[in-house]
């Protein structure tokens, strides 16, 4: 027993079973040893999406994480990446693990069967590094073989190849054959939504049907994602909308059929059982099936919601907490989330009426007059408002819709280590800020804890510890001397004064451990800095490898849609980075990030940020601007861009040094949604004879979005303002041409079915997208250079990708050989009309 239970304690480790559903070892009676057994494979869709292969050996599951669906063709081989051996019981595992935990997703049950080695002694084949072995599964059949490659770090890589047999299927994708579950029939959605079995239950359990009907409609529904705060200064004003005090308590939906309650985190945790008497409560007002949203709260004898004591209230039978229920979003499965607030409102009210004392209570809120309750509220001792559209829709996430009004100095912030303490247990908590640059260095937390909390933080804190600060936290000065750091894994809720000139937290003092709160902390963005190497040791280029094992989390999906990750983005910029750079030289950029990825905040940067110095050089504005400009040096930049989570480069029409002369002109044909890219092509074919007209070559860009660009080099010797009345007149005239067609204004309430000639991009300071850049579009499209000749035969300005775009050739011939100016005669005749 004790062999297996080894085998077994990094599955144990990286779990937490309180938290997740997936079955714990247990102790199995040892089999005798045999050839073969059970296998399994899991489509899993964490934080990249993937198929577990699972086979039964020595009492435990042999696994390999497999990048793509298994290929029944032997022509295709798949990475199958080995993780640690799994309990026997996981091959009936299906379901989905908790956002945050260890493989957080869903896990569909995609196939199983039973295996054979083709070897009389597997165990020795396995080490061997090839295990040759017979499937009889419902979908992968016949002979297999799981290959190991060459070491790579800590990562045993395999590759999983289908032998030659009767069960071969030439360009066969049993991915896409195959998108329910084997077991019970479910979709992913199904699984998620906690729905039943679609396979045909046995007779005996048929007729029981209708005994149980009243029942199974009042189930408890799953979680459902929720629609978050933007944080803001002012107070919306106007009838439109709604106001309602802002609680400092924990999140919490509610889903009710009758008696059954489940209460749940703001991360989908099934928390039912911290939260004293709200179930029963709840359970109490006999509710039809309904999902409700609110906050628990514990009140302080002055009527204000007190954090501090609901962290002490949790997880005791106590009647202190109380459930503020202020929005519905399902009610007898029907589907409210559609439905306006103001609707949302009344329905709520009808269920809750009566219920407005006590344990559940139904918020209140005004309409309009957002400042004057802003003020009242604050002044009662509430820490501010939340204020939300009378007419948003639920939505997750955080839109706009809602939004949050503090006047009170409270935050979440991340401890990444401790002060020690000769006197007590520790001096203080050091804690980081999250922002979109990464962890940030926010001080030193040493005051509002109890001598229990004293006792049990560094138990919590101890397992976590690190020889060195963590990686990529970005620091004002020196990290604190004589800190015990450790993995930022865990929050705590702190008030303050103010923030300080260097970015910390003036006075903190700590409310509360959040529990509620599981996400990971996002990381840092850039690496932590390498020693100094000078350049006589430098030696020859790096390699593609060596620059791309600088970039972190590389695993990281950017592109959801398409299953793009961090490391395959910087991948592509260096595969054409010869064919970039050229257009980045000595040009200041703007860059879009998600350092995220799609699914998470997009961000538009114009000023560098800390850390971003490996290959981004610093402009100094021109016009005595109070913030450095940047712009990328080579292939460090490229790296470090990536690194940071750029996926788009944006550049001004100049270059440094001379930034007050235009290098190229630019006209974006920005079409309407209902525009056909047939005329799109029409109207850059247009453009480029008014520009031939006045004796300027151009060349062609399609946007990767929905436009084409018609871009003219220049030799640097006009200025801004020449560029811009040539431009803006060319524009101009299109669209007093043929206003049918066209649009010289940016008015999105007048673009219909019009192509908007955007010119403005030929300004001081204004950008456009740069050739072979990405864009942050769903399916990782690129904005690609094309011949004029190309462009007739193109269907649509998204046809390019990162997969097909780094086998292309630079079509531009002769773009940066190109020496003209705009004639004076045009710029003359344009003044007239002006």
């Amino acid at each position: 027993m004790a062999k297996r239970s080894s085998e077994l304690e990094t599955y144990r480790r990286k779990r937490d079973f309180t938290k997740t559903s997936e079955p714990a070892p247990r102790r199995v009676a040892k089999r005798a040893a045999a050839r073969g057994g059970r296998f399994v494979v899991q489509h899993h869709w964490a934080r990249r999406e993937h198929y577990d292969f699972r086979i039964e050996m020595d009492d435990v599951l042999k696994s390999w994480a497999v990048t793509k669906p298994p290929s029944p063709d032997p022509a295709v081989k798949r990475l199958a990446v080995r993780t640690e051996d799994h309990p026997l019981d996981y091959a009936t595992f299906e379901g989905t693990i908790p956002k945050g935990e260890y493989g957080g997703g869903t896990v569909m049950l995609w196939d199983e069967g039973t295996w054979e080695p083709a070897d009389p002694d597997p165990a020795a084949a396995l080490k061997k590094g090839q295990l040759k072995m017979m499937l009889h599964g419902q979908r992968m059949k016949g002979g297999w073989v799981l290959v190991r490659l060459k070491p790579e770090g800590k990562r045993e890589n395999w590759l999983l190849i289908k032998e030659r047999d009767d069960h071969v299927e030439r360009g066969g994708d049993l991915g896409s054959k195959y998108v329910t579950s084997v077991a019970t029939g479910r979709s992913k959605t199904d699984i998620e939504e906690n729905r039943p079995s679609r396979k045909r239950k046995p007779k005996a359990a048929k007729e029981s049907t209708a005994v149980t009907a009243r029942a199974g409609s009042r189930r408890v529904a799953p979680f459902l994602p929720l629609m978050m705060c933007e944080l803001r200064e002012h107070v919306p004003e106007g009838p439109d909308w709604l106001h309602e005090v802002k609680y400092d308590g924990y999140r919490v939906e509610a889903a009710v059929a009758g008696a059954d309650v489940r209460l749940y985190s703001r991360e989908g945790l099934d928390w039912t059982h911290r939260f004293g008497t709200v179930p029963e409560a709840l359970a109490g007002l006999d509710l039809p099936s309904v999902v409700l949203d609110g906050e628990a709260v514990v009140f302080d004898a002055k009527g204000v919601s007190n954090f501090a004591a609901l962290v002490d209230a949790l997880d005791s039978k106590t009647s202190k907490i109380v459930y503020l229920v202020f929005d519905v979003l399902q009610k007898d499965k029907r589907d409210l989330r559609n439905a306006p607030l103001r609707r949302r409102k009344e329905v709520l009210h009808g269920l809750l009426e009566g219920a407005s004392s006590g344990t559940i209570r139904e918020t209140s809120y005004i309409i309009g007059d957002g400042p004057a309750v802003f003020k009242k509220v604050v002044s009662g001792g509430a820490e501010g408002i939340i204020s939300k559209r009378i007419d948003s829709q639920y939505r997750a996430g955080r839109g706009g819709q809602w939004v949050k009004v503090k006047d009170s100095k409270r935050e979440d912030v991340v401890v990444i280590g401790w002060m020690p303490s000769e006197r007590r247990r520790f001096a203080s908590l050091v804690v980081a800020q999250e922002t979109p640059e990464g962890l940030r260095h926010a001080g030193n937390v040493g005051s509002g804890f109890s001598q229990s909390e004293l006792k049990s933080t560094l138990d919590k804190l101890k397992p976590l510890r690190l020889d060195h600060p963590p990686a990529g936290v970005i620091f004002e000065g020196k990290p604190p001397k004589g800190a015990v750091w450790v993995e930022p894994r865990h929050r705590i809720e702190v008030a303050f004064t103010e923030p300080t000139r260097d970015k910390r937290l003036r006075h903190p003092r700590f409310l509360g451990w959040r529990e509620d709160r599981t996400d990971p902390p996002k990381a840092a963005a850039e690496p932590p800095p390498r020693k100094r190497v000078s350049r006589k040791s430098q030696g020859a280029p790096q390699s593609h490898e060596t620059l791309l094992e600088r970039i972190t989390h590389g695993e990281r999906v950017v592109y959801p849609e398409v299953g793009v990750t961090k490391a395959e983005v910087a991948a592509y910029y260096l595969t054409v980075a010869d064919r970039l750079l050229p257009h980045l030289a000595d040009r200041p950029v703007s860059l879009v990030r998600a350092p995220e990825g799609l699914a998470s905040e997009i961000f538009f940067q114009r000023h560098p940020l800390p850390g971003m110095t490996r290959g981004i050089k610093r402009v100094r504005d021109p016009r005595g601007g109070p913030r450095d400009y940047l712009l990328i040096e080579g292939i460090e930049g490229l790296m470090t861009a990536a690194q940071f989570g750029v996926l788009e480069f944006h550049g001004w029409g100049a270059q440094v040094p001379r930034l007050d002369r235009v290098d190229r002109i630019i006209f974006d044909l920005d079409p309407d949604e209902g525009v056909a890219f047939d005329d799109v092509k029409a109207a850059a074919l247009q453009v480029k004879k008014l520009l031939e007209a006045v004796e300027l070559k151009s060349f062609a860009l399609v946007s990767g979005g929905k436009g084409v660009h018609v871009v003219a080099p220049l030799d640097g010797t006009q200025d801004w303002d020449q560029i811009g009345d040539f431009t803006g007149g060319i524009a101009r005239g299109l669209a007093e041409a043929d206003p049918s067609r066209f649009l010289a204004v940016a008015s999105k309430a007048r673009r219909k079915d019009k192509i908007f000639v955007d010119w403005l991009r030929n300004r001081w300071t204004a950008t456009a997208i740069l050739p072979w850049s990405l864009r942050a579009r769903p399916k990782a499209t690129v904005a690609m250079p094309v011949s004029w000749k190309e462009l007739e035969a193109i269907q649509s300005a998204d046809s390019f990708t990162v997969a097909n775009a780094p086998a292309r050739r630079d079509p531009w011939r002769g773009f940066f050989t190109t020496r003209q100016s705009i004639p004076e005669a045009a710029l003359k005749h344009l003044r007239r009309r002006i």
